[in-house]
């Protein structure tokens, strides 16, 4: 088509000119694009849509997950940043996948929209590149994650994977949800208290109402010699009774054959069958005291698997 500049615009290769193929009506008419062009262009089975309010996706095809982020981040305008699931996404956090309305962070008043969560401050905080696209801080968006959610567990998950996978300290997370909900108050509570894991805050509500002494969690065992026979989620020393959820196969059966006494269950037997768990460990712990204690002591000096090692923060923004 020719425009009053008379200039050449191929409209089907047009999307390459914008990341993820995502512009905003007034970018599109700055061109020369007529307004009835842009209006045709975007009718049902057209070759565009819009995805927001004045934004455009310049493909046919429904929009990726990536495409509806760039467009509410065009939304926001200038210095709009992403936070939310899609923010922990992009910080490598995978705990929960991405859904539901894309959530921003802006400095003024904006109209809302479908598809989109705004969060308006006062001062955003130092944008963090990932990806091409500009982000809160991991703490920001795992805060701003979990008062947005309402089960229990899935603010676990976020939480705990932040803090144990991405090196967040708990600190940095208490002002953000100081106002939070009482679930994710309660989930801050117990990562200050060493939980590290959602199993392992099922366990310790099981052991809430049980009468028994408060155990060591994540443990690494050797026998007496220095051998290592593996990790007890929770041990109870006195007793040489050794908790596994999480623990494979073959370290339960070292340790028993050490002497320790073991109970595994699964996790989906602690958080389905909490009453049955608790009987299954009040019952381990008698058998505990029935025998001699094993001569088993806790790794002095463990060395931490990769996986659970934690990721030392940058202090300033890292570009991917």
């Amino acid at each position: 088509m020719r425009t009053s500049n008379r200039t050449t615009i191929d409209l089907d290769a047009l999307g390459g000119l914008f990341p993820h193929r995502v512009a905003t009506a007034s970018e599109l008419l700055s061109l020369g694009l007529p307004s009835g062009e842009l209006a045709v262009r975007c009718r049902p089975r057209g070759p565009w849509q819009h995805v927001l309010p004045g934004i455009l996706l310049l493909a046919r095809t429904p929009p990726t997950r990536l495409q509806l982020v760039r467009a509410a981040l065009r939304y926001g305008g200038p210095g709009t940043l992403l936070t939310g699931p899609d923010a922990l996404q992009l910080h490598g956090m995978r705990a929960l996948p991405a859904a539901g309305p894309v959530q921003i962070l802006v400095t003024r008043a904006i109209e809302p929209a479908a598809g989109i969560r705004i969060t308006r401050t006062r001062q955003l905080p130092d944008p963090v590149l990932r990806r091409g696209f500009l982000t809160v801080p991991l703490a920001r968006a795992a805060v701003d994650t979990a008062k947005a959610l309402r089960a229990r567990d899935d603010i676990r998950a976020v939480l705990t994977e932040v803090v144990r996978h991405g090196g967040v300290p708990v600190a940095d997370l208490r002002p953000g949800l100081a106002r939070g909900s009482e679930p994710a108050r309660q989930v801050l509570s117990e990562l200050a208290d060493g939980v590290r894991s959602v199993p392992q805050a099922w366990a310790r509500a099981v052991l809430d109402d049980l009468p028994l002494p408060v155990p060591t969690w994540g443990v690494v065992l050797q026998s007496a010699e220095g051998r290592p026979l593996g990790v007890a989620d929770a041990w109870w020393d006195g007793l040489g009774l050794a908790w596994q959820f999480t623990t494979p196969a073959p370290a339960r059966d070292l340790l028993a054959a050490a002497g320790a006494v073991v109970l595994h269950t699964t996790p989906s037997r602690l958080r389905g069958s909490p009453a049955a768990v608790a009987q299954d460990l009040l019952r381990a712990a008698t058998q505990a005291t029935t025998r001699p204690r094993p001569d088993l002591r806790p790794n002095p000096s463990p060395t931490p698997s990769p996986h659970h090692r934690i990721a030392r923060r940058s202090p300033t923004p890292t570009h991917l």
